[in-house]
């Protein structure tokens, strides 16, 4: 279109020019024709006239046509940049990936806009807020990569992609030549015909997060209305990523419910739900090929004790720790879930061979003989797992996990650190532990509870000076219930910490009597449960105790476990003093079996140790046993503390206590524990009770 403008104006200053020739040669006529001159003239001037005004209407011809053409090359670009946006929009509409999304549109505009060149780049958070290329069609040779684009306010960030993002503003670049802000990339983009462009900003929520930028090959390419539909494109384009973004997160959100409703949120194993499922699938193919499924119920010793201990976090640590050790067990094809807290179960689909389940119960018993290291000392983790086999115990996941849940009980009755299969026998045991906890309440009102006394003596002289109070249940029905079957249901119903404050005051009523019988004081050691120590009101039950009972506090001992002291340490110090502080004495029971180093004693102001039975019996025989109890004698004699041996059943162990340098003892060698009034004539007489028991 330029050629043939230039073309027919050349036309029409010829005709012009031969005009003017044509008017001179009728001006310079010779003389003989003199008389004609004027008339010449005249005729001459109307034809230059009439020339420029030929040449006059022609170019102006050329004028309009050249307008009419610009403006049908614009309604051009603008039908191309309308169907491009059309085009855009039903893209959107079907687009599900965001990245899918960016490459489609890029190459559309490409093709159908006719543009030399697209990208898509995102607004990265580091220091230098750099601009990322996340999409690129078109004419490029390497450009995106070699340029240096940001979108912060500096050199390199003040160009038309990194303006737009940084000011949320569409930037027109009309001349790359001419636009000094184009500098630090001017000579790369003439190089590949980029001679204008357009960045056109792309925010969600009010936030830039990238741009959109096109290069034409033609300067002055980018007239308003064009501007506006690309402002619309990039808009619309804006709009899709971020409604994609929003269904993304949504599909995420409802992925994570799901998955958090058949899973545990901290070991992120199946939980009971999925656990269900398993089962039926595993159960239904056993039954076609005429196998059995085995469920395994695994309970974890004393987790209790261990997460009081370490605390939550370091509890929750360990917990995962210990479902990494548990995967490394199992094959290929089992599953494991997580019942609830220290519980999981295992599913063992396909079993032929009864042993296979218990290779696998005595290897997890195995590989969890190994403690696990932490920062707070070593940490020995073990399992009282239950085994139940389906068909034979039951075909439904319910009873099934009920029986392994019972068998695990039986484990755990057993010493712990073991595996029982399901009997039938074990049902009515779990109904009688059911039934015990269901009256344990009305017990505490109906005065079934009592105190059996054990005494304790003076290793130097063998006077009695004291004695351990021992709790008892007379039930009604099942006569005298042994303390190491109601005591657990105690601590898990909660109904430890009432009974707990009963004992406390039972026993200082009790020694109130004895002094009215006429014994001397002595002192009454009762057993503090972790339970009643966090959950109770410890100092106002003993105060209560001794006010109402009218003896001195002095007269009392609580014995309190390690896992108490070393738990929340700057309030149990602050308890612990207030309890010294009545008079009343602390000493530390079973000590030696817990999960805390020495250096506490320092801190807590306790006045003994008592050794637990488990080193005092066979101390006679084992070596190690005898270098564990010299140790700790020796270590309570270095921070002045007094040590008391329990479990002291023969003269020959109660001997080398004593030449071990020992304090005090009790045990069935000295006397049984022994109702209160019978305790009254082993003191004075010296007479040992034929009746109770430990």
């Amino acid at each position: 279109m330029a050629v043939n403008d230039r073309r027919h104006r050349l036309v029409a200053f010829s005709l012009a020019a031969l005009a003017i020739v044509i008017c001179s040669l009728f001006a310079w006529q010779p003389d003989s024709i003199v008389d004609h001159r004027s008339l010449s003239l005249a005729l001459a001037l109307l034809l230059l006239l009439a020339s420029l005004l030929v040449c006059a209407l022609y170019l102006r011809m050329l004028n309009v046509l050249a307008e009419r053409r610009r403006a049908e090359a614009m309604q051009e670009k603008l039908n191309r940049a309308l169907r491009l946006l059309s085009a855009c929009n039903m893209t959107l509409v079907r687009a599900e990936d965001e990245y899918a999304l960016l490459d489609e549109i890029c190459r559309m505009v490409v093709d159908k806009g006719g543009y030399r060149m697209v990208w898509v780049g995102y607004a990265g958070q580091d220091v230098e807020k750099t601009v990322y290329p996340v999409s690129q069609v078109g004419f490029e040779s390497g450009y995106l990569k070699k340029a240096r684009i940001t979108w912060g306010d500096g050199e390199f960030g003040r160009g038309p992609t990194g303006t737009s993002i940084r000011t949320g503003i569409v930037q027109v670049n009309q001349n790359v030549l001419t636009n000094p802000l184009m500098e630090p990339w001017r000579n790369a983009a003439l190089q590949l015909g980029y001679n204008a462009s357009i960045a056109l900003p792309l925010s969600a929520s009010g936030t830039v997060f990238g741009a959109l930028t096109i290069y034409s090959t033609i300067p002055d390419a980018f007239f308003a209305d064009e501007v506006a539909l690309l402002e619309e494109l990039a808009s619309d384009l804006a709009f899709g990523i971020s409604t994609i973004r929003d269904r993304r997160r949504h599909d995420d959100a409802k992925e994570k419910l799901a998955f958090l409703d058949a899973h545990d949120s901290l070991t992120k194993l199946p939980n009971r739900l999925l656990s269900r499922e398993y089962f039926d699938q595993a159960a239904a193919a056993a039954e076609r090929g005429q196998k059995r499924v085995v469920v395994l119920f695994l309970d974890i010793d004393r987790f209790a004790t261990i997460n009081d201990t370490l605390g939550a976090e370091q509890g929750d640590a360990l917990l995962i720790r210990v479902v990494e050790r548990l995967r490394s067990c199992l094959r290929e094809g089992d599953a494991i879930c997580r019942h609830g807290g220290d519980e999981f179960i295992v599913h063992l689909p396909a079993i032929s061979d009864v042993n296979q389940a218990v290779v696998l119960a005595e290897n997890i018993l195995a590989a969890f003989a190994e403690p696990f290291q932490g920062a707070a000392g070593d940490v020995t983790i073990s399992f009282s797992i239950g085994i139940s086999m389906f068909p034979d115990d039951g075909r439904d996941f319910d009873i099934l996990l009920k029986n392994a849940d019972t068998a695990a009980r039986e484990a755990k009755d057993s010493g712990r650190n073991t595996y029982r299969f399901f009997t039938r026998n074990m049902s009515a045991d779990v109904v009688n532990s059911m039934q015990l906890r269901h009256q344990m309440a009305g017990a505490l009102k109906n005065r079934e509870f009592l105190l059996h006394y054990q005494p304790q003596i003076d290793l130097a002289n063998g006077n009695i000076i004291g004695a351990e109070a021992l709790i008892r249940w007379n039930h009604p029905e099942f006569g005298m219930v042994p303390p190491g079957r109601f005591i657990p249901l105690a601590e898990d119903s909660g109904l430890i910490v009432p009974i707990g404050e009963w004992v406390i005051g039972e026993a200082c009523r009790q020694q109130s009597a004895w002094r009215r019988a006429g014994l001397a004081d002595l002192v009454v050691a009762v057993n503090l449960s972790a339970l009643q120590f966090k959950r109770g009101n410890i100092e106002q039950s003993v105060i209560q105790a001794v006010d109402s009972a009218g003896v001195d506090a002095a007269c009392l001992e609580l014995e309190l476990t390690e896992s108490i002291l070393i738990k929340d340490v700057e309030t149990v110090l602050e308890t612990v003093r207030r309890l010294k502080a009545l008079g009343v004495k602390l000493s530390i029971d079973d000590f030696g079996t817990g999960y805390s180093s020495l250096a506490y004693l320092k801190r807590f102001k306790v006045d003994k140790l008592k050794i637990d039975q488990s080193f005092v019996r066979d101390l006679m025989t084992d070596p190690e046993d005898a270098e564990i109890v010299r140790t700790i004698i020796q270590m309570a004699r270095n921070l002045s503390l007094r040590t008391i041996a329990e479990g002291v059943e023969s003269p020959e162990v109660l001997s080398l206590l004593r030449d071990l340098g020992c304090d005090e003892a009790q045990g069935y060698h000295i006397a049984r524990p022994m109702p209160a009034e019978a305790f009254v004539g082993f003191v004075t007489g010296r007479i040992a009770p034929q009746q109770g028991g430990q």
